[in-house]
């Protein structure tokens, strides 16, 4: 196999494990924290060995300051800012830190 198809592979069964641990950790954080919060850092482990980007969907659930995995209402509390465009911005309570993101009108 050339060295092409070897990373795209590599690539793909990396993204793969980001997912499955990224919803393993969302479904067991109201039970244990410290576990989800282990299977999170592992993804973010995993996605900077293969040199690849977490899906947008589970990126805005990580702390940009601390680098925590966030579950609402738990670890995290969200605000909503009206404006052009409106916003959502996502508080860490570990660190404080906000991070925002757009809200999709239709």
């Amino acid at each position: 196999m050339n060295r092409k198809k070897e990373n795209e592979t590599t690539k793909k069964i990396a993204l793969e494990r980001i997912e499955i641990l990224l919803l393993k950790a969302d479904q067991i954080y109201s039970e244990d924290a410290q576990l989800a919060q282990n299977y999170g850092e592992r993804a973010r482990k995993i996605a900077m060995k293969a040199k690849i980007k977490i899906p947008q969907k589970w990126k805005i659930r990580y702390c940009n300051k601390c680098k925590t995995f966030l579950y609402p209402g738990i670890n995290s509390h969200t605000r909503t800012k009206s404006g052009k465009p409106s916003r959502v911005i996502t508080y860490c309570d570990l660190c404080g830190k906000g991070a925002r993101s757009k809200v999709l009108s239709n």
